[in-house]
Parts: structure tokens; sequence; C-alpha cells
């Protein structure tokens, strides 16, 4: 059973074990993040945190750490934009999937009527997460930093 908790102070740890991973960076920024960058994101995650409705979830497995998860607010009226990374061993065991859907029921009891994704278009096990769960590719579009994504919609 997965368990989310919202990021706080001291857990920047536990962050930091997801962007200084090479294997969980790649899809996401397509390298690791600097310490600055790391300092920078983690303050901005605390201030999310801090309104309701959205923000920024350690996950576990029992008593065990194995990402985050996140829903963002979206420019679109009415929707939030849902994001994800796990810890490599626990790739391809279905707690994606889990988890995506219970950040989509938690949208869904914050009022959200749309949930929005944005993956690498390499990457395919995310792909299939949000196919799996219903999602429909929006268009590809170029990011800030100028490289190709892939948005995802669904209607909750």
């Amino acid at each position: 059973m997965l368990r989310l908790g919202k990021f706080c102070a001291q857990d920047r740890p536990l962050y930091e074990r997801l962007v200084y991973d090479p294997k969980v960076m790649e899809m996401n920024l397509g390298r690791v993040f600097s310490p600055e960058e790391a300092q920078m994101v983690f303050d901005m995650i605390l201030a999310l945190n801090e309104q309701s409705g959205v923000g920024y979830y350690k996950v576990y497995l029992g008593d065990e750490y194995i990402g985050l998860g996140a829903l963002n607010p979206s420019d679109e009226e009415g929707a939030v934009e849902v994001e994800y990374m796990l810890l490599p061993a626990y790739w391809g065991k279905g707690y994606g999937t889990g988890l995506v859907k219970a950040l989509l029921g938690m949208a869904k009891e914050g009022g959200y009527s749309t949930a929005l994704a944005i993956t690498d278009p390499a990457n395919l096990p995310s792909q299939r997460i949000l196919g799996k769960l219903g999602f429909a590719h929006v268009e590809r579009f170029l990011n800030e930093d100028g490289e190709e994504a892939d948005k995802y919609r669904l209607a909750l």
C-alpha cells in the first residue's frame, strides 16, 4: 500500500536521492540537478506545499521511501499537472500506476476537472502508465530548455 505525505524541510535528503540519481533524472531533465538547482527546486516545493489541494508528496511503500508524486497548479482553468518520480528499484512493478491513480483521486477530491502530465518523448514507461489510466496525447512542444516534451490530458 502506497502512503503519501507532503515534503517538509527535513525531507531534503529524500528528495536528493531522486534528483541526484542519473537513471531517475534521465527522463526528467536529461541530467542530475546541480546542488544549486536542487536547493532552488526544493525551496519551491516547500513553498507550494503550504497551499492546500496541490503539493509535492514523498511516497512510501510501507516504511520504505520510493519516490515522489506531485500535483502542480496549471495555467489551464480547472486543471492540475500530475508529476511523479520513483527510485529505479521500484520501476516496472506497478507502483507508478498506483501512484498516479492516487494522485488522480486527490486531484478529483480537490475539485479539479482535468489532469495534465508532461513526459519526455523517449519516456515510454511513463507514457504506458498515462495511456493505461486514460490520458490522451495532446501535443508535442518545446519546453523551457528547448527540448521536446509530450503533453497528456485526462478529464476527471
